[in-house]
């Protein structure tokens, strides 16, 4: 049976194309006197290469060093004097700026955003360049290489998938590539993904659609299109790992095992299945896995199952740190025998029910902000072409069945599509430090 909990969430919006292929897309919501304006790129760590992977990530920090008419440090100063936000981001699929204002002042991140996309370059200096790389060496050995458990998930993915696949290296990029990225490999990356072409725009807020397109029109539609870029390619499932697994030592005091399995992409029916597997194995206190090894196991300090939703497979994962004095082969175990107990005997329909609410609950949350909901249409249009797509996933989860939990447990979360890695003290770290609960 399904749960028949239909999604009452609703991000309406209107899309409209600008000549240059930009994508414009407004959500109003009167609610409040303030506007989201969010620009996506179809740009990522997907899109770098072996020997240049960081270049996406790196190129998001130059673009924040200031564009011709609005030099470094003017565009954090105008937004703030409006009392204004901003940041960014990037990820695998997609690079996002995006800046919240009181409604009277929509025109100034676009008038911002507009000199970004057209008058870039002529900021972009070696010295600026050297400047971006320094800081993102330092956040990488900050964030990844000095950080417990830090190189664990770069290694993950190393065994996940071939080393040519674009989901294979991290979004900050290896350190020896970091080093080798030239003027030249900035300057065409941001020339050939950064254009009205590769991009959506999304107005949400205090806004009329019909004036959230004149604006757009007005700051970006003189704008060129930018080189043809191929069509986003179709997601397709890399070859199985046949259960790769890697032992790693750390500056860690517990063992950690972390294991991931590549699975349908984002916005599929099997990927919206495998959401609602995750929050039933571990989402809450009385969840298959927390009950197994952390509430009546007593093997782990903590258990975690995550979907990324990624464009050219979703990767599903688990990760588990052991309790004191716990072998890490135990806590594997035992999360093969609930996800066996899952594949041999399905689910319960208060199971599935109980998952789904708690699903639709962080949806509610997460979508409760005119930037959180932003962000959501300009994903969906950026990875799955439409952004009211959104509402094909948010409803997708009313029609999961316990029957669908089983298959898609049984085809995509078996040892032989999986990889593991197993993290472990460095001889002399074990048990330094007391359990949390203990």
């Amino acid at each position: 049976m399904s749960t028949l909990i239909s999604s009452t969430i609703r991000i309406p919006s209107t899309t409209r194309v600008l000549a240059n292929g930009l994508r414009v897309v407004a959500h109003e919501d009167p609610s409040a006197p303030i506007v989201t304006v969010h620009l996506m790129f179809r740009a990522g760590s997907r899109d770098e290469r072996p020997g240049r992977t960081g270049l996406a990530h790196l190129l998001e920090h130059l673009m924040f060093e200031g564009s011709q008419h609005a030099p470094k440090g003017h565009f954090d100063d105008a937004l703030e004097r409006v009392g204004g936000s901003n940041n960014g981001s990037t990820w695998l699929d997609r690079t996002n700026y995006y800046e919240t204002v009181p409604t009277h002042a929509v025109e100034l991140p676009l008038w911002l955003e507009r000199d970004r996309m057209a008058f870039f370059l002529p900021m972009l200096t070696g010295e600026v360049l050297e400047l971006q790389r320094g800081v993102v060496m330092n956040e990488r050995r900050q964030v990844i290489e000095n950080r417990p458990y830090g190189m664990a998930d770069e290694q993950l993915h190393e065994l996940l998938f071939p080393a040519d696949h674009p989901y294979s290296w991290p979004t900050i990029g290896y350190m020896r590539d970091l080093e080798q990225i030239t003027l030249e490999d900035a300057r065409a990356f941001y020339q050939t993904y950064y254009t009205p072409g590769n991009a959506v725009l999304v107005f949400a807020g205090d806004i009329e659609a019909g004036r959230a397109f004149e604006l757009a029109e007005r700051y970006f539609g003189d704008l060129p299109a930018g080189p043809a870029l191929p069509p986003p390619p179709v997601p397709v499932m890399p070859p199985p790992p046949n259960g790769a697994r890697r032992v790693m030592e750390d500056d860690v005091s517990f063992p950690r095992i972390m294991q991931a399995f590549a699975v349908p992409a984002y916005g599929t029916p099997d990927w919206i299945a495998l959401d609602v597997l995750a929050y039933l194995l571990a989402d809450g206190d009385s969840s298959r896995l927390q009950r197994a090894l952390v509430r009546d196991g007593r093997l782990a300090q903590d258990v975690d199952s995550y979907l990324y939703p990624t464009a050219l497979c979703g990767v599903f994962g688990f990760v588990s740190t052991a309790r004191s004095e716990v072998e890490p082969e135990a806590l594997e175990h035992a999360i093969r025998q609930v996800v066996d107990e899952v594949i041999a005997n399905g689910v319960t329909d208060e199971e599935l029910t109980g998952a789904v609410r708690r699903v639709r609950r962080d949806q509610v949350s997460e979508l409760a902000t005119v930037e959180e909901r932003a962000d959501a249409l300009a994903y969906a249009a950026t990875v799955l072409g439409d952004a009211d797509a959104v509402h094909t996933v948010l409803d997708g989860y009313a029609e999961v069945t316990t029957d669908d939990l089983r298959r898609v447990a049984a085809e995509y979360l078996v040892p032989e599509r999986g990889a593991t890695l197993v993290v472990v003290p460095r001889p002399g770290q074990e048990d330094d430090e007391e359990d949390d609960d203990e």
